[in-house]
């Protein structure tokens, strides 16, 4: 539907700006995006070990085999149903199917899933933020993909190093906490060579847009539409009135450095590895030249976190 004074080539269509004399409501329907339309050959499934889940990737698989699809299974999953798998950083496909939560999603990314290969999540867990459809939905998600009837989100990833060596990379956050859950951290926090925080807290979370929906927000973050470039810094309950989160510019450079040399401290990415830090050791985040793909149909965020929150 075509919207006066929007259209494209328009100024209000480059500033995405509706004039504001148009109050009618716009339902926008989905496309096709022939950009998309990249044949499928093969399909990774990743799967949460749960009789639920597992039935519904065979169910899954038995319907792309007969669209001549090929399919694999990741090992844990093939071994339980008792057929043939490969590791999750190993497989050679086209796209990936996650069954499972957030967490699985982040198991994935962690071993390279979505860095050039997108990634379809169903829900199987509890929140889902990166799924983007339930259990029974795995049909008509299915028939949208195949028809290229949804979109690739995007998203962005954080660096992470220690001592100047990377140490992996967080889709969601890499925390910096305290190796005794009863003693605090002395943290200085500084943003490129400026010192922004110094804090006595539990830890800190450095969270990407995607991350700030998680842990973060648990701790009082900020809620980061995921198409913002940038990152937020937020302190696990810190022994100050005044400590707030900052949300940073993503080309930044972020340090954490433990002053205490007596503070033993742990470092968390993505709450799928977890590193000890040596005393006084500094921990430099910065954004990822990587990115996680993520299969989206809808453009929905705002409605996901009204739904879920």
């Amino acid at each position: 539907m075509r919207v006066p004074g929007f259209e494209p080539g328009s100024r209000a269509w480059e500033a995405r700006v509706l004039p504001l004399d148009y109050t009618r409501t716009i339902i926008y329907q989905p496309e096709i995006n022939r950009d998309n339309m990249k044949k499928i050959e093969k399909v990774g499934l990743i799967v949460k070990r749960t009789p639920e889940a597992q039935r519904v990737a065979q169910e899954i698989a038995s319907y792309l085999l007969q669209k001549g699809i090929d399919v694999v299974y990741d090992a844990e999953c093939a071994r339980d149903i008792g057929v043939e798998g490969c590791e999750i950083d190993a497989m050679k496909v086209d796209l990936y199917l996650v069954l499972g939560g957030d967490g699985m999603i982040l198991k994935a990314a962690a071993k390279g899933a979505g860095n050039t290969v997108p990634v379809l999540g169903f829900n199987f867990g509890t929140m889902g933020f990166l799924t983007e459809a339930k259990p029974q939905e795995w049909r008509s998600s299915l028939e949208k993909l195949l028809a290229g009837e949804y979109f690739i989100e995007e998203r962005s990833k954080l660096s992470v190093l220690v001592a100047g060596e990377k140490v992996g990379e967080a889709l969601n956050e890499a925390v910096i906490a305290s190796a005794s859950p009863v003693r605090m951290l002395h943290l200085h926090i500084y943003i490129d060579e400026t010192l922004a925080q110094e804090l006595r807290s539990d830890g800190v979370i450095v969270a990407t847009p995607t991350g700030s929906t998680a842990y973060s927000m648990s701790a009082g973050g900020p809620i980061i539409d995921p198409r913002t470039p940038a990152i937020v810094v937020t302190a696990i309950c810190p022994f100050s009135f005044s400590a707030r989160s900052i949300v940073v510019p993503e080309h930044l450079l972020i340090r954490v450095k433990v002053v205490d040399a007596k503070e033993r401290a742990l470092l968390v990415i993505d709450g799928q590895k977890v590193l000890s830090l040596e005393p006084e050791q500094e921990v430099t985040l910065r954004k990822s030249h990587s990115i996680v793909k993520l299969v989206k149909f809808r453009r929905d965020f705002y409605e996901r976190i009204r739904e879920r929150l």
